[in-house]
């Protein structure tokens, strides 16, 4: 049977790689509107909403572009009949350095500047373009020509935001970045509006996730060691509050 929601994604490689992270087009195929969860990754994005209104929460969004601020936890979309969006992941922190602005929020994009005024005319070029590899594609030769990559974020954030993958305390950042702890976190709370230590642990929950995905007959208990969690409790209340589903929930769903 045809699914009523067709998702295409390509996660791009070369000069785009190490700052958007997922480029994306989506359409919905049924009588009925349908839910889904975006999941937490400390990141923001854009939707470009080229059909009817969606709803993000409890808040519905017209047609147009749809900056996403940096997700700290899951978030459910529901998208009516029709719908068609096309969009994209940043890697965390890339997207305000990319629209000049952080957004604390999802709001509809206005034409206040030169990025603004041309993602509203690459969406109105989006909407005449059918099937979702050729959204892409448009989408992907537009980045490509038109965005500033130079230096699109501090090159101590940068290299804080890949210590902290790698798991490191906050002395070990300091001492691998050499600035210190109090400059770290204003660095995060401005670009991301997060705490190194609420970064780490969306991270770690995103990891989860991941694995739970790939090889959902994980024991949970050693799931959790390995992934820095005190006990499989805790990492079930931070599954819970973060990615909104508990692991043996989720492991179930992979199941089904």
């Amino acid at each position: 049977m045809k699914s009523s929601l067709e998702f295409k994604l390509i996660q791009p490689k070369g000069l785009l790689s190490p700052y958007i992270q997922g480029i994306w087009s989506a359409s919905v195929h049924s009588s009925e509107a349908i839910e889904h969860w975006l999941h937490g990754d400390a990141c923001s994005g854009i939707i470009f909403n080229l059909g009817s209104a969606i709803k993000l929460g409890d808040v519905s969004f017209p047609t147009g572009v749809i900056a996403l601020p940096v997700s700290k936890c899951a978030q459910k979309i529901s998208l009516p009949p029709g719908s068609k969006l096309v969009g994209l992941r940043f890697h965390p922190a890339i997207g305000v350095g990319v629209l000049g602005k952080r957004y604390d929020e999802p709001k509809i994009v206005t034409a206040d500047s030169k990025m603004t005024l041309a993602l509203q005319a690459l969406s109105e070029s989006l909407t005449s373009i059918r099937g979702h590899f050729a959204c892409i594609t448009t989408l992907y030769r537009w980045l490509i020509d038109s965005l500033d990559l130079s230096c699109p974020i501090p090159i101590q954030l940068d290299q804080a935001l890949k210590a902290i993958e790698k798991s490191q305390t906050p002395t070990q950042l300091c001492n691998a970045i050499t600035i210190s702890q109090r400059q770290i976190e204003r660095q995060f709370q401005r670009w991301l509006g997060l705490t190194p230590k609420h970064y780490q642990r969306i991270l770690r929950v995103k990891s989860v996730i991941n694995v739970l995905r790939e090889i959902p007959d994980s024991n949970l208990a050693d799931l959790a060691l390995s992934h820095g969690f005190s006990d499989q409790s805790h990492m079930t209340r931070e599954c819970k509050k973060i990615a909104k589903i508990t692991p043996k929930v989720f492991t179930k769903r992979v199941h089904l």
